[in-house]
């Protein structure tokens, strides 16, 4: 199969938009001032065949049903009037994603994701009450009532969570944001395994929506799950780039069905339809290193996979009905590439998930998990932007638009007239090797004269130094004590605010992955 050949991607579009609407997807990302009113993505327009009409309805797993109004402004449409219900009901954030699919008769089917990639309960678990207490506040049906409803207190939201984590394994969708080095392995992130009530497999099956099915082994590393044997095909193959995301279904016996997104929000093209001129490659596997062997790898235990997509989990006797969005999972073509690393043959029984893991339900140790959005620019553009912005980052690091807006919103309130100095957090500086490279020309600018400089967080100070290095700057020594003195983790961005009243000193202002102060 191509993979670089632009004229295969072009003709992978067309064949894209020729489909049905109501066989594509879409990842819209909260950003900005969203809550009111949001512009509909441009993709999402151009790539649909219908046009939008001016209302339209949203309807959630659960089968909840949202009227939005639909208004054109500036050749742009927009969602108005009942959508700042719908942020309020489901409790949207910045950062928070969500899957759009067009149903037919002016509705769209609704998947709604936190900024860990984690599926809002409250949207997938049918809760007879909540629905009494909108009746009982509004004498009508009609857009608006969400202004009057409280918002969802914490123990409401861990009886959410507890009956979501009570759903069958099938019953549930996750989705993975392509950061740092994922090309050749990716961390399962510790949101989807305790999510995951049984047991997780030491290989199972990735099936996209054009009926491909590809083989990925699943390895334990320092207490970690990571994706290796036949991932990096999987990521050549679909020409994944950092800022993707993929979604996953689990669909019982080691099978996870699959939604590939890219940094806009598009669908894959080449994960969804079929290329009429590409003869299928059908490969037979015969033994347990080639092929899932359902003796031998215990799928997670479900009590019902006759359905294609999963039903709500009830928290009583209910009539309601679910939606269900349209992954179909028919024969499959198999593909694994034929040199598999022999690393990851050794460890093909399923891997036991503590079932004292449910309790937690967020992580600080992953890499980022969050659905984000990553924009490609040219290195100086990029960093013209950030001079205009008062910040600065080395040329490795591409921050998404989340990142982006937090950090151009913390830079504001920091008010310095000196540049400030942008680093995500990544293994090599919280993890293993414990340092953090500064650009050469900002060190050269601002930090001349010494190795030595100091960093300050909350009232505590750090001396740290510099390698005695060519490039890039290294702050190695004193670096790790500053990063577990401040409970650093992977995904975590710190601003170096050099101070000018304070000679080679710099206040560093952390942001949160997991949104803590």
């Amino acid at each position: 199969m191509c993979t670089s050949c632009e004229s295969c991607k072009l003709r992978d579009e067309d064949l894209y938009r020729n489909l049905d609407d109501e066989k594509k997807h879409f990842l819209v990302l909260m950003l900005g001032d969203f809550r009111d009113a949001m512009i509909i993505p441009e993709e999402l327009v151009r790539r649909l065949k219908v046009e939008i009409p001016g209302e339209i309805q949203l309807e959630t797993r659960n089968g909840s049903s949202h009227t939005i109004l639909v208004a054109k402004n500036q050749e742009k449409r927009v969602f108005t009037v009942g959508w700042c219900d719908f942020v309020e009901i489901y409790d949207l954030h910045v950062g928070d994603s969500v899957i759009l699919q067009y149903n037919g008769n002016s509705k769209f089917n609704a998947i709604i994701f936190d900024n860990l990639g984690r599926e809002k309960a409250l949207s997938v678990v049918v809760d007879p009450y909540i629905s009494q207490v909108r009746n009982r506040r509004s004498d009508t049906h009609e857009i608006g009532y969400a202004k009057n409803m409280d918002a969802h207190c914490r123990r409401y939201k861990s009886h959410l969570e507890y009956h979501y984590m009570n759903l069958d394994d099938v019953n549930k969708y996750l989705s993975m944001l392509m950061m740092g080095d994922f090309q050749h392995e990716m961390i399962i992130p510790e949101e989807f395994v305790q999510r995951f009530k049984g047991e997780i497999p030491g290989e199972f099956i990735l099936e996209t929506q054009n009926r491909c099915s590809y083989i990925i082994g699943v390895a334990k590393h320092q207490e970690k799950l990571v994706l290796t044997a036949g991932w990096r095909e999987f990521v050549q193959t679909f020409r994944l780039q950092m800022g993707d995301t993929v979604v996953f279904r689990y669909n019982g016996n080691s099978k996870f069905s699959v939604m590939i997104f890219d940094e806009l929000g598009c669908e894959n093209a080449l994960s969804v339809t079929v290329d009429p001129f590409l003869a299928p490659v059908q490969e037979r596997h015969t033994n347990a290193t080639e092929t899932v062997n359902r003796s031998n790898i215990h799928p997670v235990e479900s009590t019902n996979t006759s359905h294609v997509l999963p039903q709500p989990m009830e928290m009583q006797p209910s009539t309601s009905t679910v939606n269900r969005l349209p992954m179909e999972s028919p024969p499959t073509e198999i593909h694994q590439h034929p040199q598999m690393d022999k690393s990851c043959q050794v460890s093909m029984a399923p891997i036991i998930i503590s079932s004292e893991s449910s309790e937690s339900f967020s992580s600080e140790d992953d890499a980022p998990g969050s659905n984000y959005i990553v924009r490609k620019k040219s290195k100086l553009s990029s960093q013209n932007d950030q001079l205009k912005d008062g910040y600065i980052t080395t040329q490795k690091t591409k921050l998404t638009l989340v990142q982006k807006e937090a950090v151009k919103e913390k830079v504001q309130s920091i008010h310095s007239e000196i540049p400030i100095f942008v680093a995500v957090m990544s293994k090599s500086s919280v993890e293993s090797r414990f340092f953090l490279t500064f650009p050469s020309h900002y060190a050269k600018e601002y930090l001349s004269g010494g190795l030595h400089v100091y960093l300050q967080h909350v009232g505590a100070k750090w001396d740290c130094r510099f390698g005695d290095t060519r490039g890039d700057k290294k702050l190695t020594c004193g670096w790790k004590k500053f990063a577990r003195g401040n409970d650093l983790k992977m995904g975590d961005i710190c601003l170096f605010e050099l101070l000018s009243n304070q000679e080679r000193t710099m206040e560093v202002h952390i942001i949160r992955l997991n949104g803590e102060n």
